[in-house]
């Protein structure tokens, strides 16, 4: 059986050895009270007494590696000493004080390192309020006038929260309610709660308190309590979502946590705490390592969530929820989503009893196997997660970032390490030989270890979000070499697209091109001339918002606004004309002029179809083409964006026309039964069409131009696919002088 020692034995004991230091009948040598500040002894008992002369001096105790202060009553643990490199540049976590603060100084409180937050007082973080994030003055002020801090700051050395010889006064609670969660995943509605008093050795003494969760988010309002101390063990018994399956548990699960109630209204149950529980009693009062629960509890929160591979938290678990919005939140989230992993209620049960029970000797998690499988499940069902947390912000919209911890366990425990920034894009071969994932492949991918895609695999070259828009060329393809893109990470490469490239990507570099600016909107445009005519090398992107015949008949394709800055804006047929959207549905014969200048900028004009004509004959006739129907037009084409298909559709832009085949809006003419116009916005890649100034013979149509990534030649269409409505891409031709 564990020896348990007395809280009120240790207090008694240790000041009484203090006291007595030079005490002849010591087996310790004689303290002296003439020593110096500053200077050191071998244990604490050769300290002396702390008199109102010796105030501010420091000692330090080489027995225990740590200084001891006189304060206005005893001696007081302040930590390690500062090495003489940092004497300059000390932290704020230092416990040597100015002549002022010694003066101040409370012997039931201590300065807190500038990495763990101090404990909140009674208007501490509740999860049902707005008081969780307590301002940094207010935090100041509590822990001034604090006699405990509880283990809701969780510094790097425990010393930092309360000396671990340091003695913690028992404060009784009277008549108190306070509010809480209980969550594994939340705990359904009617789940038991149960709180028993502790003694001073914190076994339970009988008294307890019980009532139930009031909402499927597993929130509780507790009945009044009255305890000797402000240590309890809370218990909750009941069923619960589970996050991994997305449904309410099929048995019921029991999870126990120690709480410190002082200075707090909100307490909270879930797996972490049920964690530390039997590993806080241990420290405290069975090995007697830590002479105070504060201490004790800090410490035993800060192995468990080291056994994980995370380093310090800053809050108590009593004060973490997995819809919290702190680090340690999101810890707690990841935590229960691991230990849940595909197990049963049964199986979870036993895993969470013989972890707890592991972690109570010696605060470590020796079970390698179970971790390794924790991990295994882990990458098994890393798409998953998107799931898990699609289904937990439908029932909370805050959900803190588990995916990231998730990740950090996995990287632990297979030895590969913590994805981040360093490690984007590397893709790390399995090497664990406990992991049925011996000898697969891992991406890191911003903040989390993933499988690789099948693109990913083959070509070696991960998608990451740190690589996005990266590109690389597949040289090995059947046909001609395919350039993908890295589009937002998670292993999505795909082929480049249309709107991939940047404009000046589509123009012919080995051309002599001209250059216009739209005295509108300032907007420049590359010009290049063909036999007799100058077109515009680039589709026309104009809008103005105070143009009623722009108004809902000009888009950006798939109404991306950067799209326009590639391919020009896609335009209905009275858009382009400058017409009033009305004779999208009747005849516009009488307003349509020769040249007709339409949305083009100033002495630039909509090409009708003789100018059409004209371009093509005049391409035809520089290629000696002996057929209409593969004259060679296809060299309109811009070099790249079309899509694939045979060696007799040339897309060369030996011309500068830089034809680009950005797709087209269809609106209400989409079908999805169609092997093209299906959506609307389609078909970027595969067609460059372009309105000319001339309806068709039915009144709702008009003439168009196209260019097939299957074709050779630009043609037209006048009777089908021509209405007015539709979305097409606006070519200007240059007036004659």
């Amino acid at each position: 059986m564990k020896m348990k020692f007395s809280l009120q034995a240790m207090v008694a004991s240790s000041a009484l050895l203090i006291a007595c230091g030079g005490d002849s009948t010591s087996t310790k040598p004689e303290a002296k009270d003439t020593l110096a500040d500053g200077s050191s002894v071998e244990t604490i008992y050769d300290l002396g007494k702390c008199t109102s002369d010796r105030i501010g001096d420091v000692i330090f105790v080489e027995e225990e590696g740590v200084n001891y202060e006189c304060t206005k009553k005893d001696w007081k643990d302040i930590g390690e000493p500062e090495s003489s490199a940092s004497k300059e540049d000390k932290s704020s976590s230092s416990k040597v004080k100015s002549s002022e603060s010694k003066d101040d100084d409370s012997s039931s409180s201590k300065d807190k390192s500038s990495d763990s937050k101090d404990d909140e007082s009674s208007s501490s973080k509740d999860k049902s309020s707005d008081s969780k994030d307590s301002s940094s003055e207010s935090k100041k002020d509590d822990s001034s006038s604090s006699t405990a801090p509880s283990s809701s700051s969780v510094p790097e050395s425990s010393s930092s929260v309360q000396g671990a010889n340091e003695t913690v006064e028992n404060v009784a609670i009277s008549k108190k309610t306070f509010t809480g969660v209980a969550e594994k995943g939340p705990f359904a509605s009617g789940t038991a709660i149960k709180l028993s008093e502790l003694d001073d050795v914190l076994d339970p003494t009988g008294t307890t308190f019980e009532w139930e969760v009031t909402s499927e988010l597993g929130e509780y309002t507790s009945a009044k309590v009255t305890l000797k101390s402000q240590y309890a063990l809370m218990q909750a018994n009941g069923y619960y979502y589970n996050e991994n399956t997305y449904k309410k548990s099929a048995g019921q699960l029991t999870l126990k946590s120690l709480v410190d109630l002082s200075d707090r209204n909100s307490a909270n149950i879930n797996v972490l705490g049920h964690l530390a529980h039997k590993r806080i009693i241990n420290l405290f009062a069975e090995s007697g390592k830590y002479k105070n629960v504060p201490a004790a509890k800090a410490a035993a929160e800060k192995e468990v969530l080291a056994a994980f591979g995370w380093s310090g938290n800053n809050h108590a678990f009593e004060d973490l929820s997995i819809f919290g919005s702190y680090e340690d939140d999101a810890k707690l989230l990841a935590a229960s989503i691991l230990l849940q992993g595909g197990l049963s209620d049964a199986d979870l049960t036993s895993r969470l009893t013989t972890l707890a029970t592991d972690f109570e000797d010696d605060g470590r998690w020796s079970d390698s196997a179970a971790k390794v499988a924790m991990a295994d499940w882990a990458m098994k069902n890393d798409s998953n997660l998107t799931v898990i947390r699609t289904k937990l912000t439908a029932m909370n919209s805050s959900v803190p970032n588990f995916e990231k911890y998730i990740s950090m366990f996995v990287g632990e425990i297979y030895g590969i390490g913590v994805c981040d920034t360093k490690q984007d894009g590397m893709m790390i071969k399995m090497t664990n030989a406990y992991s049925d994932n011996l000898g697969k492949t891992y991406v890191c991918d911003g903040d989390r270890w993933r499988l690789p895609t099948s693109i990913e695999n083959s070509f070696k070259t991960a998608c990451t979000k740190g690589n996005n828009k990266k590109t690389f060329t597949d040289m090995n393809s059947s046909s001609s070499p395919i350039t993908y893109v890295c589009d937002g990470g998670n292993g999505n490469w795909r082929k480049m697209g249309v709107y991939d490239f940047s404009k000046s990507a589509y123009l012919n570099s080995e051309m002599e091109y001209g250059e216009i600016k739209d005295s509108r909107d300032g907007k420049t445009y590359k010009t290049i001339t063909i036999g007799l005519q100058t077109w515009m090398a680039e589709n026309l992107n104009y809008y103005d918002e105070d143009n009623a015949n722009l108004v809902e008949n000009a888009w950006c394709y798939k109404n991306v606004k950067d799209n326009c800055e590639v391919g020009g804006r896609l335009y209905s047929w009275t858009a382009a004309m400058n017409l009033d959207s009305k004779y999208l549905k009747t005849s516009a014969a009488a307003l349509i002029e020769s040249p007709h200048r339409g949305l083009c900028p100033e002495k630039w004009h909509v090409p009708d179809t003789a100018e059409w004509r004209q371009l093509k004959t005049y391409v035809a006739k520089m290629e000696t083409a002996s057929t209409m129907t593969n004259d060679h037009t296809g060299k309109l084409k811009s070099s790249r964006g079309w899509v694939g298909y045979s060696t007799i559709s040339q897309s060369t832009n030996e011309y500068g026309f830089s034809a680009i085949p950005t797709g087209a809006y269809y609106g209400i003419h989409a079908d999805p039964t169609d092997n093209y116009s299906r959506y609307l916005f389609d078909d970027a890649g595969y067609f460059a069409n372009f309105w000319s100034a001339n309806e068709a013979s039915k009144s709702t149509g008009a003439i168009y131009w196209f260019l097939d990534y299957r074709y050779n030649y630009i043609s037209y269409y006048y009777s089908s696919y021509n209405e007015k409505d539709r979305g097409f891409s606006l070519r200007c031709v240059k007036d004659k002088e």
